[in-house]
């Protein structure tokens, strides 16, 4: 343990599984503002179902669907879509920054938890409606996770095989995660509020 709460990051030297996500969540989520992501699954996914393939993985920061739905988002974080659309890269690269953790896996089976806990993340009443009315019967999952700044962002070439709508990504090549540091550094910090995401989950 080192001072103020810090311990140093239990990730793995090096990640090769990417999870898709919007570049405006992974902002929220080295931001500190949340620390948990919502998942269905994917088109192109064998079963069609979300499925957890590791408990650490780098997140994979999208924009096709951002700008063409930004309804989805509460209208204070307009400011980071805009943002994070002109930092976007070469779309021959992708830019790694952010490596997840994750904590626990709750089975979402009401909206308005939700609602209550929009303060803590980024999405609109309109995106949760949707989550929750494309496809019912499948269930709505929240991963909390701790989120880690890499040391350094790493483009790596974008390959075609990375496409498609499915939720995971095995990379080509691995990114390292030597000194990485959490998002929220207090240990106790982090353990206060996914304590109080899962009640209110």
């Amino acid at each position: 343990m080192l001072r103020d709460g810090y311990t140093r990051p239990m990730l793995s030297e090096q990640l090769s599984l990417a999870l898709k996500e919007w570049a405006v969540v992974q902002r929220s989520l080295l931001e500190q503002h949340q620390i948990f992501l919502l998942r269905k699954g994917g088109i192109a996914e064998e079963t069609g179902d979300f499925d957890l393939r590791a408990s650490q993985f780098l997140i994979m920061p999208g924009y096709e669907h951002e700008t063409e739905r930004k309804g989805d988002l509460q209208p204070c974080f307009g400011q980071w879509l805009r943002e994070e659309e002109a930092n976007r890269p070469n779309n021959a690269f992708i830019r790694f920054e952010c490596a997840c953790e994750v904590k626990d896996v709750v089975r979402v089976d009401n909206r308005s938890k939700l609602f209550d806990l929009m303060p803590q993340h980024i999405w609109s009443k309109q995106f949760i409606d949707g989550r929750f009315d494309w496809e019912p019967y499948k269930p709505l999952s929240a991963l909390l996770v701790r989120a880690y700044h890499l040391s350094t962002p790493v483009l790596l070439p974008y390959q075609k095989k990375y496409g498609g709508c499915r939720s995971w990504v095995e990379l080509e090549t691995p990114v390292a995660t030597t000194g990485s540091k959490p998002a929220v550094e207090s240990e106790a910090n982090f353990n206060r509020r996914l304590a109080i995401t899962k009640a209110l989950l």
